[in-house]
């Protein structure tokens, strides 16, 4: 299985004098989330005391500090909206519709200064991923494996195959040039997502020339054309479609992609990812190949549409193919790349493919489905938990919760449960009715079910119970498979375990 390391050009253009810089150093610093600040010189893996560091090293440390200075501290959200061509990519990409604030979390904070580099820390939050400027990049893995060590991040891989259906263990996803083009492997993702908001339409302008006249005659070009008369007329019409420049662009990216390196195998994965493309190709008869740069240059402003909001990530992602961008290094010296998962976000939604087979409801916040009110006959302040087991209620039509699950990327096995969490735990038991709630969390700790620090707690009054799960994520695996198949054993234990009343 791929690392970040094969997500991304290993031979890395390190002469900046082409772009009109002066640096010509790489450099790759290792940390994990929530790492509490970590010295600027140990993840430069700089041994030496800093009074003992040459004039050259001195001089890559700089350089090193001054690319990392262009990201650190500044908000995800702004590091987007200033990187115009598009080489960042964070999940999940709709900021606004989480409660998490992820666009006003900096990928890393860094302090101190360049006069002394003994005083310099970085301090990581809950992104994992990747992200670099100039000949500088920081890696970040999860805290909560520790084949990360070796740079072997299994356990975020594995989230990653799981939610976005990428199959990381058997293909090596490179292309020609040694890059990874994760961009192709996400896009069948992206296009269901766009699709479960119904296909795109919107408002074209057609110059027609038939008998079935639908608009405003255009008597000039009627006169051009029509002479003598033979039964049609020339007239325009301003007509909703579904063959508009979004659903002709994904139709490009649908074609380009097919000629890439494992291409059709990524569009025929599946019966749904087969089905999804075709309904695009049919959307698109008019579709012709020499008009890419034109429909690109149609795409040029981001899709502005408070319902379709899924087809602005499409578009997105259908641009970045297009033009041929693999999340590589760029010539520019200070340009900013990488790609960057919120670490509660994927937690969740990697929970929600095990879940899904004990047909647990997984409520969409940003879609608005899927909650519950605690009102009768109203949708105001409706709840949505992470996910909930239904039950039919006996005096009422009404479906209520047998037992809620809140997904938490973080380690009870140190700690307890917040307040917060704790307040927003009980809000949901008492609302939905539910005889207990969960809380699951990734955990270096192999444990029985039932064995945890905080294991089950009843209410004071006996109405329900709220406790603790932990998922075991495997450690000092031998390789990829071995890591696949120990995971398998704590999906397991976790489904198997919730059936335990």
């Amino acid at each position: 299985m791929p690392s970040f390391k094969e997500l991304k050009r290993n031979d890395v253009q390190a002469d900046d004098k082409s772009s009109g810089g002066t640096e010509s150093m790489n450099m790759t610093l290792h940390t994990t989330d929530n790492n509490c600040g970590k010295p600027f010189l140990e993840l430069c893996g700089a041994e030496k005391m800093p009074h003992e560091i040459s004039a050259v090293e001195k001089e890559n440390l700089s350089a090193a500090f001054r690319h990392l200075s262009n990201i650190a501290n500044s908000p995800i959200g702004e590091l987007v909206k200033q990187n115009k061509n598009q080489s960042l990519f964070v999940f999940p990409q709709s900021f606004s519709e989480h409660n998490d604030e992820i666009d006003k979390q900096p990928i890393f904070s860094m302090s101190g200064s360049e006069d002394d580099f003994s005083n310099v820390k970085i301090t990581t939050g809950n992104i994992l991923g990747f992200a670099g400027c100039g000949g500088t990049q920081i890696e970040i893995t999860s805290r909560f494996a520790d084949s990360a060590v070796q740079g072997e991040d299994f356990f975020l891989h594995y989230m990653l195959a799981k939610v976005f259906s990428l199959n990381l263990f058997d293909l090596k996803h490179l292309s020609g040039d040694g890059q990874f083009d994760f961009l192709i492997y996400l896009f069948p993702y992206f296009l269901q997502k766009a699709l479960s908001q119904g296909m795109f339409r919107t408002y074209r302008f057609f110059r027609r020339n038939d008998a079935n006249i639908k608009g405003a005659p255009d008597v000039s070009r009627h006169i051009k054309q029509n002479v003598p008369f033979a039964g049609r007329i020339a007239y325009n019409s301003r007509e909703r479609s579904f063959d508009n420049s979004i659903t002709q662009l994904v139709r490009h990216t649908i074609e380009a992609i097919k000629i890439r390196p494992n291409g059709r195998a990524v569009l025929s994965k599946n019966e749904e990812i087969r089905r999804s493309a075709a309904q695009i190709v049919q959307a698109t008869p008019i579709y012709n190949a020499q008009d890419r740069n034109k429909i690109i240059a149609q795409n040029a402003k981001p899709l502005a549409h408070p319902f379709f909001t899924h087809w602005r990530l499409l578009q997105k992602v259908c641009l970045a193919i297009l033009h041929n961008q693999k999340l590589k290094y760029g010539k520019t010296k200070n340009q900013i790349y990488g790609i960057l998962f919120d670490g509660a976000w994927l937690w969740e939604e990697y929970l929600a493919t095990v879940l899904k087979e004990k047909d647990y409801v997984h409520p969409e916040n940003k879609n608005k489905s899927g909650g519950f009110s605690p009102f009768i006959k109203s949708n105001v302040g409706r709840f949505y938990p992470d996910f909930y087991k239904p039950k039919q209620s006996e005096n009422s039509k009404k479906y209520v919760a047998d037992e809620i699950l809140d997904a938490k990327y973080k380690n009870f096995d140190q700690k307890n449960p917040q307040a917060d969490d704790l307040a927003q735990m009980i809000a949901y038991v008492h609302v939905m009715d539910a005889r207990a709630g969960f809380f699951i969390y990734p955990s270096k700790d192999k444990k029985e079910i039932g064995n945890a620090p905080w294991t089950l707690k009843p209410f004071a009054n006996q109405t329900a119970k709220i406790g603790t799960r932990p998922f075991f994520i495997p450690q000092n695996v031998k390789d990829c498979i071995d890591f696949k198949e120990q995971m398998t054993k704590s999906e397991k234990g976790l489904v198997d375990g919730l059936d335990t009343k």
